[in-house]
């Protein structure tokens, strides 16, 4: 059975079947940078929201960006867009419910969803969220090559396939497609024969329990 490894195949995939021409996008916890640049062709206005207003406005790819905490009620109108995108923020949020039903309330009807977070269910990501702080940051930075200055402190109060799930439909979303991905691979890439392994241990493990979610709703 082939195991998808790559987060980012699967997000093309998703956005490519949510995206239409004309489309207004949120980027929520966009950083300094999105992937949602390569969509310009089809977003027309493209807003960012980060905590850290810092990286926020040093974001090159945005229309708009306001300096927001995603735990906060969204400084927007209802129904004013047509995507959410979340990208590995959900683990950080200390009232993640809240965040649903804010993303919720900002999108227009037949607007998606579409966020990329760690699985707290993976028992490999459960245990290396027990080392010290400085020994995981140094597998961030030399594995997924995370800056220190982008490494924030992590809740893990949504990040299982069956607590996300509760989440979203409570807050009135219906799932398009849920994945669970492996890539822990990603966190080897420089130690010889790591990622190799860490694909192995992946594979063996059931599909719900693997690394990465990859989830679109509307």
């Amino acid at each position: 059975m082939r195991v998808e490894t790559d987060h980012t195949a699967v997000e093309r995939r998703l956005l490519d079947e949510a995206l239409r021409p004309g489309t207004i996008a949120l980027d929520a916890g966009c950083g300094r940078t999105t992937r949602l640049r390569n969509y310009r062709d089809r977003i027309v206005r493209l807003v960012g929201i980060d905590a850290d207003e810092e990286a926020g406005r040093a974001n090159p790819y945005l229309d708009e960006f306001l300096p927001t905490d995603l735990d906060d009620p969204l400084p927007f109108e209802d129904a004013s867009f047509d995507l959410v995108y979340a990208n590995f923020v959900l683990e950080h949020l200390a009232h993640p419910d809240r965040a649903f039903t804010e993303w919720r309330r900002v999108l227009r009807p037949g607007g998606s969803l579409l966020l990329l977070t760690s699985n707290r269910a993976s028992p490999l990501m459960a245990a290396a969220d027990r080392l010290p702080e400085r020994l995981r940051l140094s597998i961030k930075r030399r594995g997924a090559g995370a800056a220190e200055r982008d490494v924030y402190p992590t809740r893990y109060l949504a990040n299982t396939p069956r607590r996300l799930a509760q989440m979203a439909v409570a807050a009135g979303f219906e799932p398009i497609s849920v994945e669970c991905v492996g890539t822990l691979h990603r966190y080897g890439a420089r130690v010889p024969g790591a990622a190799r392994v860490l694909r192995t241990v992946e594979r063996l493990l059931p599909v719900d329990r693997r690394s990465t979610i990859v989830a679109a709703y509307r």
